[in-house]
């Protein structure tokens, strides 16, 4: 059983192993059906739908009787007895790229509904283990970028790591035995399965681990045959490329064809255009290497700003041009940095405690700096003092128990800020905005995240599901702007003169495998 949008959106598809006729579970539904998980006995299928009431569903091996178990959660699996299921309440594209931070774990109860909390850690993607003893997840380190996998007591309880390294570890998977953890890792360079063997009572690592390669340079989603003989497996390839298109500001529609910016393997990611409108900077977010790069819009020059080991993301010019703000965690945690456009001058902005510090905005005049703190609200900080002398003053909360707010835009007329409010139950994005004068915020939209002010400071650009939409903050009225299936469109960013819009478009290419477990054994 696995997910596919060959019919247009997401579907879920059942394949007999060996057979070639794929029959589509969900055809009844318009909107996305992902995440299938097979209940032991086979008989139920779990799964995440994007339908009018979305979250997770149950429904017969047939798919018939489909019904909502829950308003929330992503990632279902089920408990070996089939009374339960665990949920994340996140859900992610990739492991570089994560919206709801921390990602709390839940436990469902097949048939009631009710639920009980597990763990309010960061914690994604979770794995029942084949007797019931454990869970097995994997979450981002406090205050950095690290990705590793943990194992916590079905009944909730202290977590277990798994592996505790600078390698992105995630996708973890028991073996039907119970006897190994299953992952994937690029801690051999490219993004393969690797194995450890953990206790199931005490989850107690017991060995080192162990490659389990596939011919592929992407490897992800496991699944094991009941018997623990095959492994099946997606092989992905996937790309994220700069584009621009033509954009008339007044019926803010695009005009005419896009053009590639940037081509092959690449991974753009978060651009920013210059103040002359003639470089971009983006992040290579999602390689293995994540740096900086500057980049002429007519793509005739190109030149590298960081090199190195550490993850550089999200980096925005200052309004001068001078400056290059990003965040990165070459001081062993995310921190705000900066540097020049030449490539010198590199310079730790923030220097805070708790939770990382990301997505650093400039104030139009330049004075100011606005940085994320995760499960914090925002801070400002002024652009003209050593961190020692700073004051940072922390935006108000929307409620007390919604403190979840992500900007990513200010107004040009410097007066709101344009963002995202982060549902981490319901596991749901709101656009709201910001105002400085009545400090109240108000929200636009049900969906969407990225949003980037137009000039007015009244209509915005935002990216939701692979498509950028266009919102009027005054009539709340929402249109898409561009899509491209089955491809996606991400990241808006508009020329000053908003003449022209650049956008990430991303690839995905992905098959089903499988892997003879005991012939690679021999």
């Amino acid at each position: 059983i696995y997910a596919s949008r060959a019919a247009g959106n997401w579907d879920i598809y059942w394949q007999r192993v060996g057979g070639k006729n794929a029959v589509n579970l969900t055809k009844d539904s318009a909107e996305d059906d992902t995440q299938p998980a097979y209940s032991l006995d086979g008989n139920y299928i779990a799964f995440r739908s994007e339908r009018t009431l979305k979250g997770i569903y149950v429904m017969e091996a047939t798919s018939e009787n489909v019904r909502r178990l829950s308003d929330v959660g992503r990632n279902p699996s089920w408990s070996p007895d089939g009374k339960e299921l665990v949920v994340s309440a996140d859900s992610f594209s990739a492991p570089t790229s994560r919206s709801i931070i921390p990602s709390a774990l839940w436990a469902i109860d097949v048939a009631s509904g009710n639920k009980r909390l597990l763990t309010e850690g960061d914690a994604v993607q979770p794995s029942w283990s084949p007797h019931g003893h454990r869970i097995a997840y994997w979450g981002m380190q406090p205050g950095g970028g690290q990705r590793d996998i943990w194992t916590i007591p079905a009944e909730g309880g202290a977590a277990m790591a798994v592996t505790n390294d600078e390698a992105l570890d995630w996708n973890p998977v028991w073996s039907p035995d119970g006897q190994y953890l299953y992952f994937a890792s690029n801690r051999g360079g490219c993004m393969n399965f690797w194995r450890v063997s953990v206790d199931e009572k005490t989850g107690q690592v017991t060995g080192e681990p162990e490659a389990v390669t596939t011919p592929s340079g992407y490897s992800q989603h496991i699944s094991f045959s009941r018997d623990g003989k095959r492994m099946a497996y997606v092989q992905k390839s996937e790309t994220q490329n700069l584009q621009r298109i033509a954009f008339n500001p007044s019926s803010a529609k695009t005009v005419g064809t896009p053009q590639a910016i940037t081509q092959g393997t690449r991974h753009v990611t978060s651009p920013s255009i210059s103040p002359d409108d003639e470089w971009l900077v983006y992040s290579s977010q999602g390689e293995k290497q994540e740096d900086i790069f500057l980049i002429k819009r007519d793509s005739a020059h190109q030149r590298q700003l960081t090199n190195d080991h550490f993850n550089d993301r999200a980096p925005r010019w200052s309004p001068d041009g001078n400056r290059i703000a990003f965040y990165s965690d070459r001081s062993g945690r995310y921190e705000i940095w900066s540097i020049s456009a030449d490539g010198t001058g590199l310079q730790q902005l923030t220097f805070t405690s708790g939770p990382s510090a990301v997505y650093p905005i400039w104030s139009p005049d330049g004075k100011h700096l606005i940085f994320k703190q995760r499960d914090r609200l925002p801070f400002i900080v002024e652009t003209d003092k050593p961190w020692p002398e700073q004051t940072p003053r922390q935006l108000p909360p929307l409620a007390p128990a919604r403190e979840q707010f992500w900007p990513w835009s200010w107004s040009a007329d410097g007066r709101k800020l344009a963002g995202w409010w982060v549902d981490r139950v319901a596991g749901k994005n709101y656009i709201h905005t910001y105002d400085f004068e009545t400090q109240s915020y108000e929200q636009l939209t049900s969906f969407g995240s990225n949003p980037v002010w137009l000039r007015d400071g009244r209509r915005l650009l935002f990216h939701s599901e692979g498509c950028i939409y266009f919102v009027d903050s005054e009539t709340k009225k929402v249109r898409e702007v561009l899509s491209a299936p089955p491809d996606e469109a991400r990241s808006a960013s508009l020329a000053h003169d908003e003449r022209t819009l650049y956008y990430t478009l991303r690839r995905t290419e992905a098959d089903i495998w499988m892997l003879n477990l005991e012939e690679q054994r021999k």
